[in-house]
C-alpha cells in the first residue's frame, strides 16, 4: 500500500494521545511546531493500524532530539533514533530513558542543514535552535523580555515534571533508544531488520536528489509488510519550492506522485486549510515559539495563509 494524505484537524479527535504527547513536549521543554501535533498523531494513528506492538523496534529516521522517540519509548517500544546531526544525550532524560549508542561520531557526509541546527545540551536541554530565528529575535527588543520569561517558565515546569517522572513514576515497562548518526541514504542497519519507520517533518532537510536512494534504503531494512511512515511539507503550487524560514524543501503533489507511485491520493488544499482554519484547538495549541515570533506565519495568531501543509506518505514494503 502506497499512500499520500494532506494531515488535517480530524487528528485533534484523538484528545487522549493528544494530551499525552503534551506532556512529552512539555517534560523535554520543546517547542511544539504549528504541524507536529498533525505530525505526530497522525504516525501514531498509522502504527496502531499496523499492529505495531511494544517491544518491536522502530527507527525514528531524522529524530534529533525530537518528543516521538521519547513517547515511542515511554510506550514500550525499542527505537532506533537516527539523525545526521551531531547529538549529545540530553541531561533531562537520564533517570528516565534507557539511551545508549553513539550520536557524536564522524561520519563522511555533510549537509547544510547541520549548520541551521544545534543539537547541544544548554538551556533547553538539547532543543533544536534555528539560529537565523534567534538571529532575528536580537532585533527586536519589545519581545526580547517576553520570550526570556516563556523559556524561563518553561524551564521550571519542565525541570518539576522531570522531577515528578524520575522520582514518582514507574519506568519499568520502557523500551530502549539506541543513538545512531548517519544519513538516511547510508543507514548501518541490516536489511529486513526492523519493524517499522517513522520519521518527523525530517526528510524535507535532506538531499533533494536523493529522495529515491532515501526512500529505497529505509525501506530496505524493515521486514516485509512493515510500514515506513514519514510526515513532511507539501507545497500548494505545481512545484517544489524551498522554504528559506525552515531550510526545507516543500514537495509538490507532482514530485510525490512520481517518487512515492501512491494508490490513494488525499490532497484538497482548500478542505485542509479550512479545517486547520476553523479549529479552535489548532490556535490553542500554537506554541509563543512560533507566534511570538514577528516573521512567522502565524505571529499573534493571526493567520491568512499556510506556507506550506504537513503530509503524510505512507508506504508499506
Amino acid at each position: 500500500m502506497r499512500k499520500i494524505q494532506l494531515l488535517d484537524s480530524s487528528l485533534y479527535e484523538d484528545k487522549k494521545t493528544l494530551k499525552k504527547l503534551s506532556y512529552w513536549f512539555k517534560l523535554m521543554n520543546k517547542p511544539n511546531g504549528w504541524h507536529y501535533d498533525l505530525d505526530h498523531l497522525w504516525i501514531l494513528k498509522e502504527l496502531k493500524k499496523h499492529k505495531i506492538k511494544p517491544g518491536d523496534t522502530i527507527l525514528d529516521a531524522g529524530a534529533g532530539q525530537g518528543i516521538l522517540q521519547y513517547f515511542l519509548c515511554s510506550k514500550g517500544y525499542n527505537v532506533i533514533s537516527l539523525d545526521f546531526s551531531p547529538r549529545l544525550i540530553p541531561e533531562k532524560t537520564k533517570g528516565i530513558f534507557k539511551i545508549h549508542g553513539d550520536g557524536n561520531s564522524k561520519i563522511n557526509y555533510s549537509h547544510d542543514y547541520m549548520e541551521v541546527i544545534s543539537y547541544g545540551d544548554g538551556f533547553n536541554g538539547g532543543t533544536l535552535q534555528k539560529r537565523s530565528v534567534l538571529e532575528k529575535l536580537k532585533k527586536f527588543e519589545l519581545i526580547k523580555a517576553p520570550q526570556y520569561i516563556i523559556r524561563t517558565l518553561n524551564q521550571i515546569r519542565s525541570n518539576v515534571l522531570c522531577f515528578y517522572q524520575k522520582t514518582f513514576k514507574s519506568n519499568k515497562n520502557f523500551g530502549s533508544i539506541k543513538y545512531i548518526r548517519a544519513p538516511f541514504h547510508e543507514i548501518p542497519i541490516d536489511s529486513n531488520s526492523i519493524d517499522a519507520v517513522v520519521s518527523v517533518s525530517a526528510i524535507e532537510h535532506s538531499d533533494i536528489e536523493l529522495f529515491d536512494k532515501n526512500l529505497s534504503e529505509l525501506l530496505r531494512i524493515l521486514i516485509p509488510k512493515a510500514p515506513l511512515l514519514i510526515s513532511t511539507s507539501a507545497s500548494t503550487e505545481k512545484e517544489n519550492f524551498f522554504h528559506i524560514k525552515s531550510s526545507g524543501w516543500c514537495f509538490s503533489l507532482n514530485f510525490l506522485q512520481k517518487h512515492i507511485k501512491p494508490e490513494s491520493i488525499q490532497f484538497d488544499v482548500s478542505k485542509t486549510e479550512k479545517s486547520l482554519l476553523n479549529s479552535k484547538l489548532f490556535y490553542d495549541r500554537l506554541d509563543p515559539y512560533y507566534y511570538k515570533d514577528p516573521d512567522a506565519f502565524c505571529f499573534k495568531k493571526k493567520i491568512n495563509f499556510f506556507p506550506y501543509l504537513p503530509i503524510g506518505l505512507n508506504v508499506t514494503k
